[in-house]
């Protein structure tokens, strides 16, 4: 789920500082066979009614009649009938968008959704199961990335394939042995702190205690409220930064050349920022297994967007940034600075 985008604390932190971080949180499929790791994309209208004067009540009502034996899991949340039919009973004077929004509590657009909903009714009869989770749900558009709310540039669904599996949990994964080529495995080693109180730890050890107070605090008036609040990362170590980045690139490389590419200009990198990683950047198998190897490697860390200059100077490397995702919030939403002063957003729209 996370997007890394950085929320870097200053010496006297200020409620706009805030607003930025609620505002990443509202903004916090296809034909395939039995059992398929992914189905694919488009914007058709193929299995489901197109949205009409009702804004996609109807869609939805459709959806909720073709889904309502396949578990559709999106962003942590099912997807069965009985939420498509309240969905679609949203009387006409309540915005069908803010409806849907709250409802699941994540930040959908909501046409993407529909878009999305045909595509596993289109291949409702090879499918067992669907679980997409936050990270490749904001790549393909169905939940707002930042991208689309603050750079303007919405992310279309459709066209790709989406795989419907969730990826590897790092913590359930044997560490990457010395000389091993890219894979989940890797995530295991060089972890982040495993939970959100060793996350607000990491902080203070680093020697942040007034930013961990702060992030500690910003949670805990969320929750107070209704919202959900998840700290991802706090303290991250440089290694982990680079395995991000290089699965990231790599993945992403067409061709054989690219590739090679790739991989060297890496082991260049891994040798001079100090590193000593024991990584092998290429597999074996050839520059398609390579590729591969590095697209599961990065969706086991759920890397959504990652750049060199991240990778070398991350704030994250210095207990200068964390990586906090709340949604579900409410329409109204107190926050009191830690100054004392209090300040109230309308989220109602």
């Amino acid at each position: 789920m996370p997007y890394t985008t950085q929320y870097r604390p200053s010496p006297r932190p200020r409620v706009a500082a805030l607003a930025i971080l609620l505002a990443l949180g509202v903004i916090a499929g296809g034909r395939a066979t039995a059992g398929a790791d992914a189905i694919d994309t488009n914007r058709q209208w193929e299995a489901l009614p197109a949205p009409g004067d009702d804004g996609g009540r109807t869609t939805l009502a459709a959806a909720a009649q073709a889904l309502r034996d396949l578990p559709v899991t999106l962003a942590g949340v099912r997807l069965d009938g009985t939420t498509l039919n309240a969905l679609a009973a949203t009387p006409a004077d309540e915005p069908l968008l803010r409806a849907v929004r709250e409802r699941l509590g994540r930040p959908v657009d909501l046409t993407d959704l529909l878009y999305f909903l045909d595509d596993v009714a289109a291949a409702r009869g090879r499918l067992d199961s669907v679980d997409v989770h936050s990270g490749r749900a904001r790549r393909a558009g169905i939940l707002l990335h930042p991208d689309g709310v603050f750079g303007d540039t919405p992310r279309r669904y459709g066209g790709r394939r989406l795989e419907i599996r969730p990826p590897p949990n790092p913590p359930d994964l044997e560490p990457a042995p010395d000389g091993a080529p890219p894979g989940p495995r890797w995530t295991a080693r060089y972890p982040n702190p495993a939970d959100e109180a060793a996350r607000l730890q990491a902080l203070v050890d680093a020697g942040a205690a007034g930013f961990a107070s702060r992030l500690r605090s910003l949670m805990a008036q969320c929750r107070d409220q209704g919202a959900e609040a998840y700290l991802y990362s706090t303290v991250r170590r440089r290694e982990r930064g680079y395995l991000m980045y290089g699965a990231f690139i790599l993945a992403r490389a067409r061709g054989p050349e690219a590739v090679a590419r790739r991989a060297a200009e890496l082991e260049r990198l891994n040798a001079g920022w100090g590193l000593d990683i024991p990584i092998r950047w290429q597999t074996d198998d050839g520059w398609r297994a390579t590729k591969e190897a590095a697209r599961r490697m990065a969706e086991a860390y759920n890397v959504v967007y990652a750049t060199r200059s991240g990778a070398r100077h991350s704030n994250h490397y210095d207990g200068d940034a964390a990586d906090l995702v709340v949604v579900d919030l409410p329409r109204r939403l107190t926050l009191a600075a830690p100054d004392g002063a209090r300040r109230t957003f309308d989220l109602s729209a």
